[in-house]
């Protein structure tokens, strides 16, 4: 059980999956049933996505992360691609049960990452840009689950792309060794560490900038701009201070707190838009 966590980065879908549910708290639609099967939706595709990104990259984790289930031997490579298909299936039979419209972009984005992991991720940018979609996602499909489509979700969509971009600059840092060696063209290596971490600080400035949009529909906006403000004025510290000092090691570490970071704005997305709707 372990390893399956690991395999599919648990803290991931669990971000993915709450995404859902509060892009549908967003649009005022609290169905409790709708709101479970969303998150199974935001959960289960991505863990299926996880689990081919590992296929994929196994000889690249030889060397940036040997201690990756597939790599080190405690999962096999038929028992994770069965239970990728899984997955994938589940994922795709409660999309279908919600509306035609949730099936479809559950399935566009399997294939999205399907070839993420088999193709794109070789080619820098776009690759990034392709990781940072499926973290952005999560809040317009809790629109559609809600069959509302007001504003407040797709504007932090565009936060979590424009986020979901920097830290996955920075993670081209943190494993440039086993990407130069199989060909992956991230910032890091086609321009360098330190560009690329000023690339990373510029995305997310751009996503902070973004996150005050969002004030003007909040009932209680002072709550929401307190709490947010803490959470921008350490994704802009962590990630200027890799500007400052662009190393693998220190790399790691801020995508880590990225991370945490972004399950603290997640927090502050749903207890402001349940705030404004609920009184």
């Amino acid at each position: 059980m372990k390893e399956v966590i690991n395999i599919i980065r648990l803290p991931n879908c669990i971000l993915s999956g709450f995404g859902v549910i509060i892009g549908a708290v967003l649009e005022n639609y609290y169905n409790l049933q709708v709101l479970f099967l969303g998150f199974l939706v935001g959960f289960f595709i991505p863990s299926y996505s996880m689990i081919i990104n590992d296929y994929y990259d196994i000889e690249i984790d030889r060397i940036n992360a040997p201690h990756r289930p597939l790599v080190s031997g405690k999962i096999n490579i038929k028992t994770a691609l069965a239970l990728a298909v899984v997955l994938l299936i589940s994922g795709l039979t409660i999309s279908a049960l919600l509306n035609a419209l949730s099936f479809a972009i559950a399935a566009l984005f399997a294939v999205i990452s399907y070839l993420y992991s088999w193709k794109f991720k070789r080619s820098g940018l776009i690759g990034n840009f392709l990781v940072a979609s499926s973290m952005a996602i999560p809040f317009v499909y809790g629109s559609i689950i809600s069959m509302n489509f007001g504003p407040i979700p797709f504007i932090l969509a565009g936060v979590a792309f424009f986020a979901g971009t920097s830290r996955e600059i920075i993670k081209g840092i943190s494993d440039v060794e086993g990407d130069m060696k199989k060909g992956v063209r991230t910032l890091t290596i086609t321009q360098g560490a330190k560009k690329a971490s000023i690339y990373a600080f510029i995305f997310m400035i751009v996503a902070v900038i973004l996150s005050f949009f969002p004030l003007i529909y909040f009932r209680f906006w002072y709550v929401y701009l307190t709490l947010i403000l803490i959470i921008d004025v350490y994704m802009i510290k962590y990630t200027y201070g890799l500007v400052k000092n662009p190393d693998g090691n220190k790399a790691i570490y801020v995508k880590n707190r990225i991370l945490l970071l972004m399950f603290g704005a997640l927090l502050v997305f749903f207890v402001s838009g349940v705030l404004s709707y609920a009184f």
